[in-house]
């Protein structure tokens, strides 16, 4: 039985409301009901939310570009294995785990390999805006063998998209992982999501063809993220390790197993060598800041190359401006590799280079070049506005500064102009980056450099200061909102804070918690405001309380 808007007026929209990705539009649901009658009465009844969008794809010269309702769809974000390593997601997990893909202005989830099914985790992904390309359960080659009963395989894609095809964040269909499937299911699927789910495409291979892919997933230097394979394609694999924090560490290992790094370590994905290559990380962590002699002090002093590296993996495709996704942006169990939070729900400093790196109008340092860029991925045309870089030494001082004036079109990217380094920067120096419309803010940024390239350890020598605080908790419906206000009154810079959300009187942390921003630096005289947003259900019936610490900073 086919309904369409001839016979069912019901079906006919005048002016709809859009389902639109996130940072694109809001993502509009309407409620559906589909119910069956005889002469008995209803034999049957369906309900579901779907959204009304229009998905196009153009492949000239082997590129896939894809477009959703008329504007090019850039996709950000990353692969999702399984959900849960004992596959206990239900609704609550699936929903704060794809709020915090929206929360780092990601648009996209590749369903690696088909590993999620449960239709909560559509349902989060139509809800919140983040698009699915979406495998079929065939492995790389060299992982999985092909399958045995190519017509079982073939009857249960066939029921599969039956079943997902009416969520409107289906993005694309994919065959295989790095490998095209076997010509019998390769051609099956290609037909049947046509015949099936007309106006999606279907392409066969994750990682070749209109699409590139194979990472790498190491820690590499930022400047090489601009300079990587790939970068005129979507990306569906690129990623590096992502340490947890010192709390989610001791919530994983033994105390006898925390430091120094050993098996157990490498058990929890942390691996010297393989592809993850650890010890890349590991090297950064000791160029930076000198040798480390314990967890906490790695843990923390890791949040900056977390921060940087992944950062870095977005800022790097600005030139074409073509999608891509981390491996992987989610875990399963307790890592310390490709994630962007870790498994107890808290986000790392590489959410927040996520987030900021992602955001739809961005301005940006070219290490390549030492270009500052302002990238407009989606957020309309823009127009009269200014951008301003300023080179601070270690003792606050501005030693160059300018601005422009510009305007950026949507899905472009404008050189603004060249840093220029004076003589007389200090060994670690900093770049802070501000893009205005008028007087409105509409991004920032803030990057550490040294003239030794990677070499920070001269930040060990400023001195610590405290930072004026105040925070505002209230307690709305089921949620807690706590507001932040955050000054450096002090003449020094205050690097890498860190709030932390924690139980009035155990001073536990609460999770999870949903930060404006986090792994912040504060100039001189800056002052910044920072929201964070939780439910009641996840506080243990404490009232929530902000601690605040950060490199150089004393701990309130």
């Amino acid at each position: 039985m086919k309904l369409n808007p001839a016979t069912h007026p019901v079906l006919h929209f005048i002016n709809p409301k859009l389902w639109w990705p996130k940072g694109y539009g809001e993502p509009n649901l309407y409620n559906v009901e589909l119910v069956f009658k005889t002469d008995a009465g209803i034999s049957d009844k369906k309900e579901f939310k779907s959204g009304i969008r229009k998905m196009t794809f153009d492949e000239t010269n082997q590129i896939l570009n894809i477009y959703i309702n008329g504007r090019r769809f850039i996709g950000r974000g990353g692969n999702w294995g399984f959900p849960e390593s004992n596959l206990e997601y239900r609704g609550r997990e699936y929903d704060i785990a794809v709020a915090y893909h929206a929360d780092m202005n990601f648009n996209m989830i590749r369903n690696w390999v088909g590993q999620t099914g449960d239709d909560e985790f559509y349902e989060a992904c139509d809800r919140h805006g983040i698009m699915i390309w979406q495998d079929f359960w065939l492995a790389n080659p060299a992982d999985g063998p092909d399958p045995d009963n190519p017509n079982m395989f073939i009857e249960n894609a066939r029921d599969f998209i039956k079943r997902i095809r009416n969520h409107p964040s289906l993005a694309i269909y994919v065959g295989r992982n790095e490998g095209n499937p076997p010509v019998e299911i390769d051609t099956a699927l290609r037909s049947m999501i046509h015949e099936l789910h007309p106006g999606l495409l279907y392409i066969s291979n994750s990682a070749s063809g209109v699409v590139s892919g194979g990472g790498p997933y190491r820690a590499l230097p930022v400047r090489d993220y601009f300079l990587l394979y790939g970068y005129n394609k979507f990306h569906s694999e690129r990623g590096m390790p992502n340490v947890m924090t010192y709390e989610s560490l001791k919530q994983t290992l033994s105390d006898s197993s925390m430091w120094p790094q050993n098996s157990i370590w490498g058990m929890h994905d942390y691996c010297l060598e393989s592809a993850q290559a650890t010890a890349s990380f590991n090297q950064m962590v000791e160029t930076g800041f000198g040798k480390v002699d314990n967890a906490k002090k790695f843990t923390e002093l890791a949040q900056w190359i977390n921060y940087n590296g992944y950062r870095g993996m977005f800022e790097g495709r600005s030139l074409c401006r073509q999608g891509l996704l981390l491996w992987m942006s989610h875990p399963a169990w307790p890592s310390m590799v490709w994630q962007t939070y870790d498994y107890y729900l808290e986000p790392t400093a590489a959410y927040f280079g996520c987030k900021k790196a992602s955001e739809p109008i961005h301005i940006q340092w070219n290490p390549v070049f030492d270009n500052i860029e302002v990238v407009n991925y989606n957020a309309r045309n823009r127009v009269g506005l200014t951008a301003k870089a300023q080179l601070i030494n270690m003792d606050g001082s501005v030693q160059w500064e300018k601005e422009t004036g510009l305007n950026c079109k949507e899905d472009s990217t404008v050189i603004c102009f060249k840093l220029e380094f004076p003589k007389s920067l200090t060994s670690v120096h900093f770049i802070k980056l501000i893009l205005k419309q008028g007087e409105k803010v509409i991004s920032e940024n803030f990057y550490w450099r040294g003239l030794v390239d990677g070499n920070y350890q001269a930040l060990s020598d400023l001195p610590v200061i405290k930072l004026q605080n105040n925070t505002k908790v209230e307690k709305s419906g089921e949620n807690w909102i706590l507001v932040t206000d955050m000054k450096n009154t002090s003449k020094t810079p205050a690097l890498m804070i860190r709030l932390k959300v924690v139980g009035n009187n155990n001073h536990e942390r609460i999770l999870p918690v949903f930060y404006s921003d986090n792994y912040i630096s504060l100039m001189p005289g800056e002052e910044k405001v920072i929201t964070m947003k939780l439910k009641n259900e996840d506080t243990a019936g404490e009232k929530p309380a902000v601690e605040i610490s950060g490199y150089n900073i004393s701990e309130n």
